[in-house]
């Protein structure tokens, strides 16, 4: 009787060790054959589930993104907690997968440093999803101004200035292996704390 795969939860298992071969050997260097190896697979059996490396990053980036966005989303949407809470679960979400997705988010911060690399078939816009992001935090900032939860602030600036907590968190967790997730949580609780009306 043949083996019955789960084709999805496969190209995540492969998109999973490719990431780990992008981080380790740079997304130029990467290539089918050393995801191949590191899967304990032949090419053959790899290209049932992806044509090329630039398939498993553009996989890979959309996957990030649609957790991010569907995640991001609900805490924006929820009417049970008021702008100032959603703003600090955002930014603790958004911390959290900087740095425990870290390899994932190294791939994202990559391509941020590098949007105009040729990577063979990979269409996915990181910067257009990063600005979304971003945007998100700059209303849910204005909305906890106008509510008269937070003292009065350019939340375009301050959006800015908080997402570049992440940015940082995603750079050093892929450094440093003692980045406290802890410590840096609380440290985002007291500066949303400090900016409160």
């Amino acid at each position: 009787m043949p083996k019955i795969v789960d084709y999805e939860a496969r190209r995540r298992e492969i998109a999973d060790k490719a990431v780990s071969v992008m981080v380790r050997d740079g997304i130029q260097e990467a290539n089918l054959g050393k995801v191949a190896d590191l899967c304990g697979l032949g090419r053959t059996t790899l290209y049932q589930y992806f044509r090329n490396i630039g398939e498993v990053v553009e996989f890979t980036l959309e996957e990030v993104f649609g957790r991010l966005d569907h995640d991001t989303s609900a805490m924006y949407d929820d009417p049970s907690i008021g702008a100032a809470d959603k703003l600090l679960r955002i930014m603790e979400y958004l911390e959290r997968a900087a740095v425990l997705d870290k390899g994932r988010m190294v791939l994202v911060l990559d391509f941020l440093l590098h949007p105009n690399r040729e990577t063979p078939s990979v269409a996915f816009d990181v910067q257009e999803h990063v600005r979304k992001l971003r945007a998100g935090l700059e209303r849910v900032l204005a909305a906890a101004i106008a509510s008269g939860e937070l003292r009065p602030i350019d939340s375009k600036s301050m959006a800015f200035t908080l997402f570049s907590f992440i940015e940082a968190a995603t750079v050093h967790s892929a450094l440093y292996d003692n980045i406290s997730l802890e410590g840096t949580l609380r440290d985002i609780r007291l500066l949303i704390d400090g900016l409160r009306a």
